[in-house]
């Protein structure tokens, strides 16, 4: 996931007439800026459409006669479903015309968040099945060479494996509708995917998942240990395999990056949290939800 660039269209008083196109949302994301005629000036609104909190920079360019509220660029937060104003601007010199164009980066998920990195998740296969740790932190890394993956964690087990919620949450992205995978990097963004809001801010993201028809959707509740998937090779990937990461959106003086956070799980019986390791045997517990949650709260 990287912060999303749209550049927004700006506005122009000539005369009194007003001509100043709505800033229209990119078709894939829930995010849009508006420009409203307000108290003798104009102020910019964000829209957020989406179930999860999103993260905006917003600054102005091509600027003339311009005097805005609040120092620039703007950063903030949507709350999810929500509206809010970002910024009022109004003419520097009262009765000139004036003109500016507006231009917003924004990410999904907020950078004000600070996860819990002591939270120790289930392991995101269903009871009873194993698993191999094939990639991780600590041991040769083929692909996750980025911030964004640099703690992620693939699970390499049979086809078909229930893939399920390592946590609680809400579903933020649910994508089931790629069929291919394989070693070509043309097939980068192919993956099907699921990716989960935590109450704390952070963000896993369940990838390479079977086609099927989706047992999640974008904005259901899911507790951990809830199927949302089944492990697949869509994407780009060598072999069945479940890739997962939990990340955090971060602020940058461009706007916003994302990066990947180190997870414990919660392993062996009695439960008790710790990292997996590279080449690691592992197989998810049967263990009862009360005893699991008291491990998770012994253990933070």
């Amino acid at each position: 996931m990287g912060a999303h660039l749209c550049r927004l269209l700006g506005c122009l008083l000539l005369a009194g007439a007003l001509a100043c196109p709505v800033a229209a949302r990119q078709a894939d994301s829930p995010v849009g800026i508006v420009v409203e005629a307000a108290g003798g000036g104009h102020r910019l609104v964000g829209l957020n459409r989406g179930p999860a909190p999103v993260s905006v920079r917003l600054l102005l360019a091509d600027v003339d006669n311009v005097s805005a509220d609040v120092l620039l660029p703007v950063y903030a937060v949507l709350a999810p479903y929500s509206q809010a104003v970002l910024l009022q601007v109004h003419a520097a010199v009262a009765g000139r015309p004036y003109r500016f164009s507006s231009e917003a980066v924004h990410a999904i998920g907020s950078y004000l968040a600070q996860p819990d990195e002591n939270f120790a998740y289930r392991l995101p296969f269903a009871h009873g099945h194993g698993a191999v740790v094939s990639q991780s932190h600590d041991g040769p890394r083929l692909t996750h060479d980025t911030a964004d993956s640099e703690y992620a964690i693939d699970f390499a087990m049979p086809a078909g494996t229930p893939v399920v919620a390592a946590r609680d949450g809400i579903v933020i992205e649910a994508v089931f509708a790629n069929r291919a995978g394989g070693r070509d990097r043309r097939l980068l963004a192919r993956a099907n995917v699921v990716r989960i809001l935590h109450a704390d801010g952070s963000i896993a993201s369940y990838a390479h998942l079977a086609h099927a028809v989706a047992p999640v959707a974008v904005g259901q509740k899911v507790q951990a240990g809830a199927i949302i998937g089944g492990v697949g090779v869509t994407g780009y990937s060598g072999g069945p395999h479940l890739h997962f990461v939990v990340q955090k959106v971060v602020g940058s003086g461009t706007g916003f990056a994302t990066v990947s956070l180190p997870v414990r799980f919660l392993l062996g019986y009695p439960p008790r949290a710790g990292r997996v390791a590279y080449r690691q045997q592992l197989r998810a517990g049967e263990w009862p939800t009360d005893i699991a949650g008291r491990a998770a709260d012994r253990d933070r």
